[in-house]
């Protein structure tokens, strides 16, 4: 019997409501050659209900009688499976139509590559709509796995034998397995790629009741703790435990307040500033940044409402950061109108910009960074001249907020940006064309930059090719 080529596992628990929408983005694929995998985790909704929709040889359904855990439910599918590339996908995700044909082929031409991982459209929860692209590193380390969660697990795939290695199996997990799969597998040589383009759609549940906060944080800093301990974990990783643990705090802080358990959240702070104490360096301090960040990922939460709950709890001996909530609102609504005019809702943008009436001093280099971060994603699933036209659209409204500088501070700074991207990439064409646009906008800007120089002088080979 002929086995597929792809092996979809999609775990579920307490899913029913989005897990057809993932079942059938599966379905929809232009790569036809695939068994689809749904575990069932013991859920207590109708998810039989749901499956019993479905009429299809190709779909295998597995059900637990007890709760296991996402990850030994996703353990069941992969030891169920039949194909020599496993993929996975969240049950409330979805997939890209083009998601594993692309991956597929990458992987035929590249049998050296173990792991592909691709960039993701992150929805808002309440209303579906896109709140951006994230596009991964196209060169993780074993630094990036330590530190935080780069890659969420629907955006996985990975040839059999590194899938079913043991090693990432063997203890039991209450949280955080991810980051033990991906660290492990990097150390036993499994090579990684990246597919530069968006090919899953993940719904991201802020307002989720999570429990056990405290619980949840040191299952994942236990997992960060694993890869740290390993006798394969070399000097310059180990060095980074007291940020990677205060990533882990910073995260669970945001959903403490969110949750409204404002003791567990003043101790995370505390924790994440005891640990990385230069957050509270600048002005204002870096700590607000990733703060800001967090608190416009759901549309549903009202901004002001949410930083006043946050700004209002601090610890005592923070409360240094109270004159900054004037701030930090501004900046949020600056941020949710950028990304409004970057998937054309027009009447939102404009609501955002509005209310960011002292946008004039934000455009500091954390907003920049920010800014043109989301600008490279959104060229590298639209193209070129798509990114600069909304460029320009975010220039005009920053202009009108008395941001006179915009349009060239933006453009300098996105094609400065560029010149690094392309050259993560080896695209030796688009760090020239990158090195012409920072020309063109701001050339004093071009030769006090030795990064953008030595990426242009690395090109000459490539330069003399074209001339012969």
């Amino acid at each position: 019997m002929k086995h597929p080529k792809v092996s979809v596992v999609i775990p579920t628990y307490g899913g029913a409501r989005h897990l057809g929408e993932a079942i059938q983005s599966v379905l929809d694929q232009t790569w036809q050659d695939f068994e689809l995998i749904v575990v069932n985790d013991a859920s207590p909704d109708d998810t039989d209900e749901v499956m019993a929709r479905f009429d299809d040889p190709r779909i295998r359904y597995i059900c637990h009688e007890t709760n296991r855990g996402v990850a030994l439910a996703r353990k069941t599918g992969i030891m169920a499976s039949q194909g020599e590339i496993i993929a996975h996908l969240d049950q409330d995700d979805l997939y890209h139509p083009d998601k594993l044909r692309l991956h597929v082929e990458f992987l035929d031409r590249h049998p050296e590559i173990g792991f592909t991982y691709n960039s993701r459209f992150e929805l808002y929860p309440t209303s579906g709509a896109v709140r951006e692209i994230l596009r991964p590193s196209p060169r993780l380390t074993l630094e990036d796995f330590a530190l935080a969660f780069p890659l969420a697990p629907s955006v996985w795939v990975q040839r059999r034998e590194w899938a079913t290695r043991e090693e990432i199996w063997q203890e039991p997990f209450y949280r955080g397995r991810e980051i033990v799969i991906c660290g492990r597998l990097y150390m036993a040589g499994c090579k990684f790629a990246m597919i530069d383009r968006a090919l899953n759609y993940r719904r991201y549940h802020k307002n989720r009741q999570v429990k056990n906060l405290v619980r949840q944080c040191e299952a994942e800093r236990a997992c960060q703790q694993i890869i740290f301990d390993d006798p394969r974990c070399p000097p310059e990783v180990k060095a980074l435990r007291d940020l990677a643990a205060s990533n882990i705090y910073s995260m669970w802080m945001y959903v403490a307040y969110l949750q409204g358990e404002y003791e567990t959240a003043q101790e995370f702070l505390r924790q994440t500033v005891r640990l990385t104490p230069w957050l509270l360096e600048g002005t204002p301090p870096h700590l607000l940044d990733d703060l800001i960040i967090d608190s416009i990922d759901d549309e549903g939460e009202s901004l002001e409402d949410l930083l006043r709950r946050m700004f209002e709890n601090l610890p005592q001996e923070l409360e240094s950061l109270k004159p900054y909530y004037l701030w930090a609102v501004t900046r949020g609504y600056l941020m949710q109108g950028v990304r409004a005019v970057m998937w054309n809702r027009p009447a939102e943008a404009d609501a955002y910009f509005s209310r960011a009436a002292s946008a004039a001093s934000q455009l500091d280099s954390a907003f920049i960074q920010w800014l043109v971060s989301h600008l490279l994603a959104y060229e590298a699933e639209y193209g070129l001249r798509a990114a600069l036209r909304t460029l320009h659209q975010i220039a005009s409204r920053l202009e009108r907020l008395g941001v006179v500088t915009a349009y060239r501070t933006l453009r300098t700074e996105f094609f400065t940006a560029r010149v690094f991207d392309a050259q993560q990439w080896g695209a030796k064409r688009k760090v020239l064309s990158s090195v012409t646009g920072i020309l063109v906008n701001d050339p004093i800007r071009l030769w006090r930059n030795r990064g953008v120089i030595a990426a242009f002088i690395h090109t000459i080979p490539f330069l003399e090719t074209l001339v012969h």
